[in-house]
C-alpha cells in the first residue's frame, strides 16, 4: 500500500445488523469499505488484490475461518486479517493467529478496539511499504552506480557487490559473496588487510575508515589496477558492515603519465634542439680540423688510427643527439586494422642483420589477434624488444611470442608477450628498463625501451617487464582492441 493510498477494508460476516455497525464505525476513519456476508462473496471480493486489511467472522455459514484465511491470502497477499468472533476460546484464537491473523476480536464488537486494531495494521503497512520504497531506490542507486561499491562484515567477508564492481573486477556476484574480500587484492595488501581489521577489532583505531586513498586492486585474471577506495563503516544493532565506494582510476593515473612524459619530452625536445644547433656547428669545425690533421698524419698509422677514433666518437655523438630528438618529438599515429603476429614478423625481418651467423629462433604461440595499431610505431616497439633479445641471449636464442586475448580497463583488448631464454632482468632492470638512458648494454642510448613505452601508452595500452617461469625476460603488452 502507498503511503498516499486510502486503504481497503473488506468485512466478511454473515450477520447484516454487525455488517452495517462495523461499516459505521470504520467509516469514522475514512477507510474505503466493501463488505461480504459469505465465503464465496469474500473471495470474489478479495480477487483485485488490493486489500489492506480484512475483518472475518469466525464462523461463517459457508467455510470456516481456518479454511477461508489461507484462500484470502492466495488472492490479496498483502492484506492483514482481524478475526471477530463470539466464542472466547483459546483454541480458536491460537489456530487463526496461526494462520496469519493479525488480532482477535471478541463479540459484541468495541469500536475503540476494534479502529485502534485496524489502525495498528495500517501504520504497520504503510511504514513497510515506505521500507519496501526506500529499498528499492536504495537498491537503484547500488545498481546503477558507476563506482564499483562493496559492503563487508567485521570478518572481511563480502556481503553485497553490486554491478559496477562486477565489471570492474571480473566476478559475477553470486562468486565472491560469501568470500574474503581478500580475494580482490594483490597478496601483499591481503596480509595488510588482515592485520587492520585485527588492530581495528583490537583497538578501534581507524586508519582508513572515512578517508580515501589510493591502492591496487586485482581482477578475477590476476591482473593488478589502481582505485581510488573510500570505506564507510555502519553499525546495525551488534553488526558492524563496512562498505567500500571503488574508483577505477586506470585512465586517470595513464591520462598523468601521458601528461607527465609530454611535459618532459617537451622540456627534451627544446633542450635539444638548442644544442644539436650548437653542437653541429662545433661538430663541423671539429670535422674540418681533423680532416686536415689526417692528411698531414696520413703516412702515420698509429696517428691516423687515433683520428678515426675520435671520427668515430664523433659520429656516436651526432647520433645520440639525433636518437633523443627524434624520442622528443611528437608521435604522429595512424591506426589501423592489423594482426600483432604480422608486426612481429616484420620486425623480425627487419633484424636479419643483426641476427646472420646466429643461431636464432622465433616461436610463435597461441592464436595470433588482431587490433587496430599504427603500423609503424608498433614495428619499432617490437624491434627494440627482440632486439635487447638477441643481446642478451646466448647462442642458440629462442624468442617466444604468446598471443591472447585479454581485457583492459572493461575493454576487449589483445595481449602479446615476448619471452626469451637469456638471463632474465635483474631487480633494477626491471625497475628502470624503461627510464630514458637506462641500458645494460655496451653500446646505445639507453632509449629504446622508453620509446616502446611511449607508443605503448600513446595505444592507450600497458607495457610491463618480468621474467618467464624459464628464467628469461619476459615483456607483456596488453592493447586494446580498438582505439575508438
Amino acid at each position: 500500500m502507498l503511503p498516499h493510498q486510502i486503504p481497503q477494508v473488506l468485512i466478511i460476516e454473515d450477520d447484516a445488523d454487525t455488517r452495517s455497525n462495523m461499516r459505521e464505525i470504520l467509516g469514522l476513519d475514512h477507510y474505503d469499505i466493501s463488505t461480504a456476508s459469505s465465503a464465496d462473496e469474500a473471495l470474489t471480493a478479495a480477487e483485485s488484490g488490493d486489500l489492506s486489511a480484512m475483518i472475518i467472522d469466525r464462523r461463517l455459514p459457508d467455510l470456516m475461518v481456518e479454511e477461508l484465511i489461507p484462500k484470502l491470502h492466495e488472492l490479496s497477499p498483502e492484506a492483514e486479517v482481524i478475526v471477530v468472533t463470539g466464542y472466547a476460546d483459546l483454541d480458536g484464537a491460537v489456530a487463526a493467529l496461526r494462520l496469519g491473523a493479525a488480532d482477535y476480536i471478541l463479540k459484541p464488537v468495541n469500536p475503540d478496539e476494534l479502529r485502534a486494531g485496524l489502525a495498528r495494521i495500517v501504520a504497520h503497512q504503510r511504514a513497510l511499504s515506505e521500507l519496501r520504497d526506500q529499498d528499492t531506490r536504495l537498491r537503484a542507486i547500488f545498481d546503477s552506480a558507476v563506482e564499483g561499491i562493496i559492503t563487508i562484515d567485521d570478518k572481511g567477508v563480502i556481503e553485497t557487490f553490486n554491478p559496477a564492481a562486477e565489471a570492474m573486477f571480473g566476478y559475477a556476484a553470486a562468486d565472491v559473496c560469501g568470500q574474503n574480500v581478500k580475494v580482490l587484492m594483490p597478496a601483499e595488501q591481503a596480509a595488510e588487510h588482515d592485520r587492520y581489521l585485527r588492530d581495528f577489532q583490537r583497538t578501534g583505531h581507524r586508519k582508513i575508515i572515512g578517508t580515501g586513498r589510493k591502492v591496487h586492486a586485482q581482477r578475477r585474471d590476476g591482473t593488478r589496477f589502481p582505485i581510488h577506495l573510500s570505506v564507510s563503516e555502519v553499525v546495525l544493532g551488534d553488526r558492524r558492515l563496512f562498505t567500500g565506494m571503488i574508483r577505477d582510476v586506470t585512465d586517470l593515473e595513464r591520462a598523468e603519465q601521458r601528461m607527465l612524459q609530454s611535459e618532459r619530452l617537451a622540456g627534451i625536445g627544446q633542450a635539444m634542439a638548442a644544442l644539436a644547433h650548437e653542437s653541429r656547428n662545433a661538430l663541423q669545425r671539429s670535422q674540418a680540423g681533423i680532416e686536415m690533421l689526417a692528411r698531414r698524419v696520413k703516412d702515420q698509422p698509429e696517428a691516423m688510427e687515433l683520428i678515426n677514433r675520435i671520427e668515430r666518437a664523433q659520429d656516436d655523438l651526432y647520433q645520440l643527439y639525433e636518437d633523443v630528438r627524434e624520442y622528443a618529438a611528437p608521435l604522429r599515429f595512424q591506426p589501423e586494422n592489423t594482426s600483432l603476429g604480422q608486426i612481429v614478423r616484420h620486425a623480425w625481418q627487419d633484424l636479419s642483420v643483426t641476427r646472420k651467423d646466429r643461431t636464432t629462433e622465433l616461436i610463435e604461440q597461441g592464436t595470433d589477434q588482431q587490433c587496430e595499431a599504427d603500423l609503424f610505431g608498433m614495428r619499432l616497439a617490437f624491434r627494440n624488444i627482440l632486439d635487447n633479445s638477441l643481446a642478451a641471449a646466448g647462442d642458440p636464442v629462442r624468442i617466444t611470442a604468446q598471443y591472447d586475448e585479454a581485457t583492459l580497463s572493461g575493454r576487449p583488448a589483445v595481449q602479446i608477450r615476448l619471452s626469451d631464454n637469456g638471463p632474465g632482468l635483474t631487480a633494477e632492470d626491471r625497475a628502470q628498463i624503461f627510464d630514458e638512458f637506462y641500458t645494460n648494454k655496451t653500446h646505445g642510448t639507453g632509449l629504446g625501451m622508453a620509446i616502446c613505452r611511449r607508443i605503448i601508452l600513446a595505444h592507450d595500452g600497458i607495457i610491463e617487464a618480468g621474467n618467464s617461469p624459464d628464467g628469461g625476460a619476459c615483456i607483456t603488452i596488453i592493447l586494446p582492441r580498438s582505439q575508438s
